[in-house]
């Protein structure tokens, strides 16, 4: 019960300053009009964001994942295999040029959408 209780609040904190921020919320257009350092740095934050949260999962190791919790720690661990900031920042950058229908939608799941289609062994 005890570590049930710890990772919720793990997950609780790491989640919290997300609430609290007002550039964690932002669009595709948004994320657009700011500076170049901005934009990185909203995505580098979004990255080391899913980063903790897959180690919050990771350490409940409570039986097998699900699907979902399996999906989003196979990205991060592919993001862990030496993959930049810069890298990720470029394949965010493409996948914006290449879809501005998109842009609308909020910006961590474009990030998402970017960065899983560039780490699928299909290459999407």
């Amino acid at each position: 019960m005890a570590s049930k209780q710890t990772a919720l609040a793990a997950l609780i904190i790491l989640w919290l300053p997300l609430l609290t921020v007002d550039a964690a919320a932002i669009n595709g257009n948004e994320w657009k009009q700011l500076p170049r350092s901005s934009r990185d740095a909203y995505i580098w934050g979004v990255t080391d964001t899913w980063k903790n949260l897959a180690d919050a999962v990771t350490l409940r190791k409570e039986g097998s994942p699900s699907p979902s919790v399996a999906l989003f720690t196979n990205l991060v661990r592919c993001l862990q295999q030496g993959m930049t900031y810069g890298q990720i920042s470029a394949i965010v950058e493409k996948y914006m040029e290449d879809n501005p229908s998109k842009w609308h939608h909020d910006m961590a799941s474009l990030a998402w959408t970017a960065v899983f289609n560039a780490c699928s062994p299909t290459g999407r």
